[in-house]
């Protein structure tokens, strides 16, 4: 099954897949159309869609797409959330075994300056 054979759904998150690899640069219609393996008008429909959301913006000088720092922020809400689950696996480690906080060792094992928590 090509792309153009996909629904638009999966089609968008394609486009906003290929849009991310030309985060500095913009991208056009026809790099986004190459990269997604579809047509002009198929990126067209999606980029207005994307653009809603507020994940991507057009340079109107340019013709240009670039992700918006609203979907940039995603990758660091995962991340965020991460850091959170192992905060709460090393609390209730060090509670259930009374074992020293090992954030701050390993901080220091790879440079880092040690934080106010630890």
């Amino acid at each position: 099954m090509n792309a153009d054979e996909r629904n638009l759904t999966l089609r968008t998150l394609d486009v906003l897949e290929a849009l991310c690899g030309y985060a500095a640069s913009g991208a056009s219609n026809g790099d986004l159309a190459a990269a997604v393996k579809t047509s002009a008008s198929h990126i067209t429909r999606a980029m207005a869609q994307i653009i809603a959301k507020g994940w991507a913006r057009k340079d109107e000088n340019t013709g240009r797409f670039y992700p918006t720092p609203h979907f940039s922020r995603l990758a660091f809400r995962v991340m965020a959330d991460f850091d959170s689950m192992v905060r709460r696996v090393e609390d209730a480690r060090q509670s259930m075994t009374g074992l020293p906080d090992l954030r701050g060792m390993r901080n220091r094992f790879n440079g880092q300056q040690p934080t106010d928590q630890e």
